[in-house]
C-alpha cells in the first residue's frame, strides 16, 4: 500500500500509513517511501527517511547512495558535473562504435542517476537506438523514449 500510494505521489498519506500501522514497519516498507520521495522531488522527505533507513540497516549501501543522491539535488552546481557521469559517456561511445540495430549494452555497480535515465530516454528516441543500462538494481531497457521501468526505480 505505501509503494502504490508513493508511486500516486501521496508521500504524506503513506508516511502517515507506516506511522499507523499495527506493526513495526521494515526497511522494505521504509524503502518504498523513500524510492517514491526521490522520484517525485520531496527532499525533505526523503532526507528523514533515509536517516531512518541508515539507521535501521547501516550495511545496506543502496541507502547510502540514495541518501547522497538527495543531498547532491541540493548542490548548486549539480550541472556544472553532470556531464561526467558514466552511462552518458558509455552511450556516447556505444553510438559511435556499435552498428545499429545492435543495442547499446551498459553495467555499472551504482544506481542510474535521473539526469542520465532522462538522458537515456532522450537519445533512444533520438537516435532511434536500444539501450540496455544494467545498474544495481534492475535493467533498465530505454527503447523510442521510455524505459521498462516506467520510470520508477
Amino acid at each position: 500500500m505505501v509503494d502504490l500510494l508513493g508511486r500516486a505521489g501521496k508521500l504524506t498519506e503513506a508516511e502517515e500509513l507506516i506511522a499507523n500501522m499495527p506493526v513495526p514497519p521494515d526497511v522494505s516498507t521504509w524503502g518504498a517511501l523513500l524510492g517514491a520521495c526521490k522520484k517525485h522531488g520531496d527532499n525533505v522527505m526523503g532526507e528523514r527517511v533515509g536517516r531512518k533507513l541508515v539507521d535501521l540497516q547501516p550495511e545496506h549501501d543502496g541507502f547510502h547512495v540514495l541518501l547522497s543522491n538527495i543531498y547532491a539535488s541540493k548542490e548548486e552546481d549539480k550541472e556544472t558535473t553532470l556531464f561526467r557521469h558514466s552511462e552518458k559517456i558509455a552511450i556516447a561511445f556505444g553510438l559511435l562504435t556499435i552498428d545499429a540495430p545492435t543495442p547499446i549494452r551498459i553495467m555499472k555497480n551504482l544506481r542510474i542517476c535521473n539526469d542520465c535515465h532522462m538522458a537515456a530516454k532522450l537519445i533512444s528516441r533520438a537516435y532511434d537506438r536500444e539501450i540496455v543500462v544494467r545498474d544495481r538494481h534492475r535493467f533498465h531497457h530505454f527503447k523510442q523514449g521510455s524505459c521498462s521501468c516506467l520510470d520508477y526505480w
